[in-house]
């Protein structure tokens, strides 16, 4: 598995300031964050990040007490152009991957999505992009 990407999934209380307190706690101890997504419910919060270093980023919040998992997901970089998208989902959808959940990293010039798929889909949802010409990342 040489195209994936690590994703730490931090459970967040929905309270003032937890969002504040993660961040810090990444800042002071030199972790830089590349993505961000944050999806609520009525009690609590997952938060999507990737980092420049996931396992100092894991040991330091699991330290101050947050539950994480820590995931595989794919990055993909396709030109900001009417199709592109549509050009992904419908290889996967072809071959019978299913997308768990998507985001966007923003760029002005390209279109960069982070996709989750079922860990037995991995390898399979990968080989797909590249036979469809579609660049994987190895960071963001």
């Amino acid at each position: 598995m040489n195209n994936h990407i690590k994703q730490l999934t931090v459970f967040v209380e929905d309270k003032m300031g937890e969002l504040t307190d993660i961040t810090t706690i990444l800042s002071q101890n030199g972790v830089s964050l590349k993505s961000i997504n944050l999806v609520d419910s009525s009690d609590f919060g997952l938060l999507r990040i990737i980092v420049d270093d996931t396992k100092k980023a894991a040991f330091v919040l699991e330290k101050e007490g947050f539950s994480l998992t820590i995931t595989n997901v794919i990055a993909i970089k396709i030109k900001n152009k009417v199709g592109s998208f549509n050009k992904v989902v419908t290889a996967l959808s072809k071959n019978d991957i299913n997308i768990e959940y998507i985001y966007t990293v923003d760029s002005d010039t390209y279109g960069i999505f982070i996709f989750k798929v079922g860990p037995k889909d991995f390898e399979k949802a990968v080989n797909i992009l590249k036979e469809s010409s579609i660049e994987t990342l190895k960071t963001i």
